[in-house]
């Protein structure tokens, strides 16, 4: 994170703000607060920030619907949202993925794992889409240039398509790209029947991967999330 990194807290109680606030404490991170939708969609019209982390349920407006409202009506489609909620069911979950939340974090959560979410979401925002250098996730390695990818030094024979996936996975690092998109860059438009062809290649890929699959985490409902790990 940058020393100008900006990050706007919406929640309607004074104390679940002040925990994320806490969480990013000691970080080079500025943080605004709005208890409500309203507020937040002021601050948001005088000045983006840099990340939105938003409460599922506002006191005005749910989270989801904030959103929409963000992608839609004030045309942010790239700014980075993070929402936190009690309720990790399936169906919340989806419901903020569909209305254009990056990542979900479930409350209670660790200090450490807001902070670390927060710095995979804006790092998979920072470089842009187009990222051209070597990415690793353990003992993955993935040239994007080179179009290669190797594990534990082995490199991996993955067909173009199944390069092309885990190249747009890899380019969003740490934030979640759904199965709609992924058919729109990877099948160029193309209508391959169902989204069920993202799944399968998907699993090809993991079965190639052998002990680095998990650097591709799935989003039940969603789609799927490239991860980097140590």
């Amino acid at each position: 994170m940058s020393a100008s990194t900006r990050v706007l807290v919406v929640d309607g109680e004074t104390e679940a703000r002040a925990r994320v606030v806490d969480s990013l404490a000691g970080r080079p991170v500025e943080c605004v607060e709005a208890a409500t939708a309203a507020e937040a969609l002021e601050i948001l019209r005088r000045r983006c920030p840099d990340l939105m982390v938003t409460e599922m349920v506002l006191p005005d407006l749910s989270g989801p619907a904030l959103c929409r409202v963000v992608r839609e009506e004030l045309g942010l489609p790239r700014l980075p949202i993070i929402a936190i909620g009690r309720n990790a069911a399936e169906m919340d979950r989806i419901l903020a993925f569909e209305a254009g939340v990056d990542d979900f974090l479930p409350k209670p959560f660790s200090s450490a794992e807001l902070a670390a979410r927060t710095y995979a979401v804006l790092r998979g925002f920072g470089s842009g889409d187009q990222r051209e250098g070597p990415r690793d996730s353990g003992s993955l390695r993935v040239d994007v240039s080179a179009r290669r990818a190797v594990v534990a030094g082995r490199r991996i024979d993955l067909t173009p398509r199944e390069f092309e996936l885990l190249q747009t996975l890899v380019s969003r690092a740490g934030r979640v790209v759904r199965r709609a998109e992924l058919l729109r860059r990877v099948w160029r438009g193309a209508e391959p029947g169902s989204d069920r062809v993202v799944d399968a290649h998907v699993k090809s890929i993991r079965r190639k991967l052998g002990s680095a699959r998990g650097c591709i985490e799935t989003v039940r409902g969603v789609g799927y999330r490239f991860a980097e790990r140590e």
